[in-house]
């Protein structure tokens, strides 16, 4: 008969504690934030650091945190979507055939100018420019990502004094040795 210990989770001091030195990384404030007393944090702390709980789960927080900062496929893919279909209709303000003023900061956006001239009596003129990113690029790599039109082929040597055979069966086995003994007798 087995006997199922369950493991206790982390108590709220605890998960206090992890959430405060993944923060600062001193053990000894963040034992004191999460309520220890400061005796015991001070004199302690190690010893929440080395609870082998505590220490899954800071490294729980961190890899958290790799996830986070690294851009799954789903996001690499809605981000080159976004630039395929952004459009220059999307960054005009309603009626006045404007620029929105957040345009500098989209991702669609390759190239943004302001350029003001003059009138002769001195009115100026603001010309805003945009240059939205190629949407055949991020296209491109949108195939390149699901592998549209790729080619599966086996590689091929570049260097036409070495000839690579895969052979499947034992007859094919057979006529190669025939062949490369022939070649090997001309040589």
């Amino acid at each position: 008969m087995t006997t199922g210990t369950k493991e206790r989770p982390l108590t709220v001091r605890q998960e206090k504690f992890c959430a405060f030195y993944f923060k600062t990384r001193d053990a000894t404030q963040a034992a004191i934030q999460a309520g220890y007393a400061p005796l015991y944090a001070g004199a302690n702390c190690d010893k929440l650091l080395k609870n082998t709980k505590i220490a899954q789960r800071i490294s729980e927080m961190a890899t958290a945190i790799k996830l986070e900062a690294i851009a799954d496929v789903t996001e690499r893919k809605e981000r080159l979507t976004k630039l395929l279909r952004a459009n220059l209709v999307d960054f005009i303000d309603g009626d006045e055939p404007t620029l929105s003023r957040d345009i500098r900061c989209h991702e669609a956006a390759k190239a943004y100018s302001v350029k003001t001239t003059y009138t002769k009596k001195g009115d100026p003129i603001v010309t805003r420019s945009i240059t939205l990113t190629d949407p055949v690029a991020a296209i491109a790599e949108l195939n390149k990502m699901e592998r549209v039109g790729a080619v599966d082929t086996q590689p091929v040597s570049q260097d036409n004094r070495v000839l690579i055979i895969n052979v499947n069966s034992d007859n094919a086995k057979s006529l190669i040795d025939k062949l490369a003994g022939r070649l090997n007798a001309t040589e």
